[in-house]
């Protein structure tokens, strides 16, 4: 299954009045043609990748590439090239790509604004995905707050990617005796990377 590539779009087609077929020397039957090609994913148009032509003689139907045009035909072909545009509709995959990326600037935003409130008001129950050294990770469990700390219980487990944190994210885990973090060093976890994710 093909999901990536390119296809020729057709633009426009012109019937020169001066150019002769260089393979039947018929005068004022060849057709120029221009297309543009565009770059593709699953059939979406992603972006243009150019202007290609061609030309054809109406009298014998031969058939001419860009390259292969003698100069009188390939001249006209570079004025029409010149005076024809594109459709927009060839730059839907950058326009889906950058809304894409807006997209998900404006929801990690919120995310990091709605942690900040958590990690700044934390409540029993909320699990604080942390980083323990390089390569490896592991959550806490938030059990009590005060007006200065935060108590919480750490997980008894680790691993080695946090994508996986999810396995070992049960109650029975959690067996340690609770113990006390100020509040401002949980922000600093926090705002250093230590704490990478809160869940509530």
């Amino acid at each position: 299954m093909i999901i990536y590539g390119s296809k020729a779009v057709h633009l426009k087609s012109e019937q020169s009045v001066t150019a002769t077929c260089p393979s039947c020397k018929t005068q004022g039957s060849v057709v120029i043609s221009v297309y543009r090609k565009h770059a593709h994913i699953f059939w979406i148009p992603l972006f243009p990748i150019g202007k290609v032509g061609l030309s054809q003689c109406q009298h014998c139907k031969s058939v001419l590439k860009t390259k292969e045009m003698p100069d009188s035909i390939k001249s006209e072909y570079n004025v029409l090239k010149e005076q024809t545009k594109g459709p927009l509709w060839q730059f839907i995959g950058l326009g889906l790509i950058a809304f894409l990326i807006i997209w998900g600037s404006f929801a990690n935003s919120n995310d990091k604004k709605q942690e900040l409130e958590y990690i700044s008001s934390p409540k029993a129950g909320d699990i604080y995905e942390y980083k323990i050294e390089a390569g490896k990770y592991s959550t806490i469990k938030v059990v009590d707050a005060s007006k200065d700390s935060v108590f919480v219980i750490y997980n008894d487990y680790e691993l080695n990617l946090m994508s996986q944190l999810y396995k070992i994210e049960k109650p029975e885990n959690y067996s340690g005796a609770p113990c006390g973090i100020s509040r401002n060093k949980l922000k600093e976890m926090y705002v250093s990377g230590e704490i990478f994710d809160i869940k509530r």
